[in-house]
């Protein structure tokens, strides 16, 4: 805070005097409004000071040694709203109560637009109103003064808080792309491993083990992926090949990519997808993705001998894609939460990063669809997408 800030605030204090601005460039006036001040009845002092020109008075009026200004709308050939004006435009905080020798609207607008905290006519004041009326846009002006305080203190909280997460997406996109590199070296490095120990003697064990490795790899690109799909989405820039697709097409390439892992679990993947169904306009790679993550949270809460069952239907313009599960459910006080990033149902049992619903709704936002859920504890859970239909 600034010096005369310092002292307009120190001199708001209930036990202070409160020191007042009078300009006013008719003395008698001046006598008058001493006279007021000195009929006040209230516990609260106050120290009158007077100017009588316009120049003089936007001087002390900005110089921040007043808690509060009485403004005369005439002050010779120019006027009070004239002097708010251009104490507005220096920055001017005092607030200030403008009076006139008539009741006047469009003075009395023109005088809160440019920052008058009240209106008074000269033929209608007494102590009582005058002490009243300084009382109450004292009060008003303490309470502005701490929800500007208030705001600015939040806008800087909100701006550090902005560069802290863009300092954060920027050290995930770094290490994020520096490791694809060495990652894929890798893997190169255990293929032709493979080739070298296919016809040894110990070809069986260490196949076993460039397996499992080759597993790790994939885990490892796979949340690499996650968090540069995530931070295209953020960005607004995840790019997408949109061409004609057929429904069928895109839920049987789903459910290929999941048959082994649903086999080994015994569990059974349906499809219940119309041959009929209008072509969607869609990214087949990046609808792929949505629906074979949803399909492998569906494996990851349905026990063993369930089943989950893939459908899509015609509504409205687009297609609706679903999967229904035969697991535990979802609570319903989570629901809300199931596309936020970071956020898992339950970090005991699932595995991953907790970006894969949220990577989910922006591929599908941004093909102009929504997603949701449904569930009910111990009866299964369905998440659906919407996709729109090409045009013919």
């Amino acid at each position: 805070m600034n010096q005369p800030a310092e002292k307009a605030e120190s001199s708001l204090r209930d036990d202070a005097v409160i020191p007042v601005l009078l300009i006013e460039d008719d003395e008698d006036d001046y006598f008058l409004t001493r006279e007021y001040f000195d009929d006040f009845d209230g516990p609260q002092r106050y120290r009158l000071h007077w100017i009588g020109t316009f120049e003089e008075g936007l001087k002390s009026l900005c110089s921040g040694d007043y808690a509060i200004c009485l403004l005369d709308y005439r002050l010779g050939a120019e006027d009070g709203v004239q002097l708010l004006r251009q104490a507005e435009e220096r920055g001017c905080t005092t607030p200030v109560i403008m009076l006139t020798g008539a009741g006047n609207g469009d003075v009395d607008r023109a005088a809160m637009k440019h920052g008058a905290v009240d209106f008074l006519v000269k033929s209608e004041i007494t102590a009582g109103l005058l002490e009243r009326t300084l009382r109450y846009s004292l009060e008003r002006h303490r309470f502005a003064e701490k929800q500007r305080k208030l705001a600015a203190e939040n806008q800087q909280l909100y701006e550090q808080a902005q560069k802290a997460l863009e300092l954060r997406d920027e050290m995930h996109r770094i290490v994020v792309h520096d490791l694809k590199n060495p990652l894929n070296t890798i893997g190169l490095a255990l293929q032709l491993m493979e080739r070298h120990v296919k016809d040894g003697a110990d070809a069986e064990k260490f196949s076993r083990q460039l397996q499992t490795q080759r597993l790790c790899i994939s885990q490892m690109t796979r949340l690499i992926q996650d968090l540069l799909d995530a931070a295209r989405i953020d960005d607004g820039k995840l790019l997408l090949s949109r061409t004609p697709l057929r429904p069928t097409q895109v839920v049987e390439s789903a459910i290929l990519q999941q048959e082994i892992q649903a086999r080994d679990r015994s569990i059974e993947l349906l499809s219940d997808v119309a041959d009929d169904l209008p072509f969607v306009d869609a990214d087949m790679r990046r609808i792929e993705q949505v629906l074979t993550n949803l399909i492998a949270n569906a494996l990851d809460f349905t026990p063993e001998g369930g089943s989950i069952r893939i459908s899509a239907t015609a509504e409205d313009g687009a297609v609706r894609f679903c999967v229904r599960d035969s697991g535990i459910g979802i609570a319903a006080d989570k629901l809300p939460h199931l596309f936020d990033r970071f956020w898992q149902a339950d970090d005991k049992s699932t595995r991953g990063t907790g970006l894969g619903l949220t990577i989910c709704k922006g591929i599908v936002d941004a093909h102009g669809g929504r997603i949701w859920a449904e569930s009910t504890p111990d009866e299964g859970s369905t998440f659906c997408f919407t996709i729109p239909v090409a045009e013919s």
